[in-house]
């Protein structure tokens, strides 16, 4: 529409001026007017009425390596194909926000916090701690807040991206049962195959804080306990103590279901207690938790926590791997796994057991131990593997090979497969009209 068009050029001419303001500060009087201008930031792209800034870019480059990193996947592409790919991606965000916005779709605030509250909470079991992560984010330039923030950035254009989907894309899509069996006759050498199943034995060597780490975490529970006991309120005391992601908020996590929390005993203890009650310290791998029940319903629990993170330095885990190496020794020396599982593992329930653990589909374990185990058959042990809980060796009592699956088994996958190569098709020419119908304006 015209008055849209003059809006716009208005909007740009605003934005022109920002370029100048950002590149050249003004100078107040009382400095020399041969005074240098500085940097301050600078604008690499605009799409619509919005601005991708040089910071905002810099910090999706380091955001897509440290996903990779935690991903496990090599970063192979070079400086600048990275610039280019971040970059096109910031853009193509972009264009489906004002998509979405033009059609009135919304994005729930509570929505993206309770995504963002999960995947620090998966970020922290991954680093061992709180610490470890935000030590990670320093040497990528970023703070834990600048990271929950670039978080609810991504959930945010995500949220909108899938409401563009569902609105705009997956209409258009449909899938004929032909096209299924057509795929599969035609695709025979990738069908995949069931997966491996293997009876697995272990030795746990856990990565264990030092015992004046331990003292230093027992007098910050205990002055919090007093408190509770005297009858503060448990967000107060959450606010002052928890070093937890979510102190801020008193210590709020939110609803959880069965099975969703991290450690049984924890859970189990969770379940037990009734709504304003607070439980005595728990102790898990990542720290002591004293957790309240907030309310109970049919969709689960909403809970809170006082949380106190159990650091772990180097040098313990330096002391980790030397006893499994000690014991990998004896393993290779010919002792029975058995005995060596039963007198050094610290797995207590395994251990009782000879180190025997159960039966597990390959494809189910963590991609770390996937890797160790690819190639072991029955009677190998692998080496000692060392994650952020311990230092664990498997050896594998039993492994049983996989088969093909039939077309009715991998069907739905098949649809699923076609249905997004051909959503992913239809999207690319989505956003292709959306650069037709938007402002978009690189600066190189």
């Amino acid at each position: 529409m015209p008055g849209d068009r003059k809006r716009r050029k208005l909007v740009r001419a605003g934005i022109g001026i920002l370029v100048i303001l950002l590149w050249f500060p003004v100078t107040s009087q009382a400095q020399p007017s041969s005074a240098e201008p500085q940097l301050v930031d600078r604008i690499v792209a605009i799409v619509d009425e919005e601005m991708i800034l040089q910071s905002d870019l810099d910090r999706e480059i380091e955001l897509y390596r440290l996903e990779r990193e935690y991903a496990g996947g090599p970063i192979t592409a070079n400086e600048t194909e990275i610039r280019q790919e971040v970059l096109e991606r910031l853009v193509e965000s972009k264009l489906i926000i004002a998509a979405a916005k033009q059609a009135d779709i919304a994005v729930e605030d509570e929505v993206i916090q309770q995504g963002v509250d999960g995947r620090i909470d998966e970020l922290i079991e991954h680093f061992g701690s709180e610490g470890a992560l935000e030590r990670e984010l320093i040497q990528s330039g970023m703070t834990l807040q600048d990271y929950r923030d670039r978080l609810a950035t991504q959930l945010t254009d995500q949220h909108y991206l899938r409401a563009v989907i569902n609105r705009f894309i997956r209409p258009k899509i449909e899938i004929l049962e032909n096209e299924i069996l057509d795929y599969y006759e035609d695709h025979q050498d990738e069908i995949p195959t069931s997966p491996d199943s293997l009876s697995l034995a272990n030795i746990l060597i856990p990565v264990e804080p030092s015992e004046e780490a331990r003292q230093a975490v027992q007098q910050k529970v205990a002055q919090a306990q007093q408190d509770l006991d005297a009858g503060e309120d448990f967000a107060a005391v959450a606010r002052q103590y928890s070093e937890g992601p979510n102190a801020s908020r008193g210590g709020k996590i939110g609803l959880v279901k069965e099975g969703e929390l991290f450690d049984k005993n924890l859970e189990k203890i969770v379940t037990q207690l009734d709504v304003g009650q607070h439980s005595q310290p728990v102790l898990t791998q990542r720290g002591v938790h004293i957790v309240r029940v907030d309310a109970v319903s049919e969709a689960g629990r909403a809970i809170s926590q006082i949380f106190f993170s159990l650091e772990v330095t180097q040098e313990n885990v330096e002391m980790a791997q030397e006893d499994a190496d000690a014991a990998y020794q004896r393993l290779i020396a010919g002792e029975a796994f058995s005995l060596v599982a039963s007198e050094v593992s610290g797995d207590p329930t395994s251990a009782r057991q000879g180190g025997h653990l159960g039966t597990f589909r390959l494809e189910d374990l963590s991609p770390q131990f996937q890797e160790a185990l690819q190639n072991k058959h029955t009677g190998e042990i692998t080496q000692p593997i060392t994650t952020p809980v311990g230092v664990y060796i498997f050896l594998v009592e039993e492994r049983k090979g996989g088969r093909q699956f039939t077309f009715e088994e991998v069907k739905e996958d098949i649809r699923h497969a076609l249905e997004s190569m051909k959503m992913e098709t239809e999207l690319s020419r989505y956003v292709e009209s959306l650069r037709q119908r938007f402002f978009i304006d690189l600066k190189g």
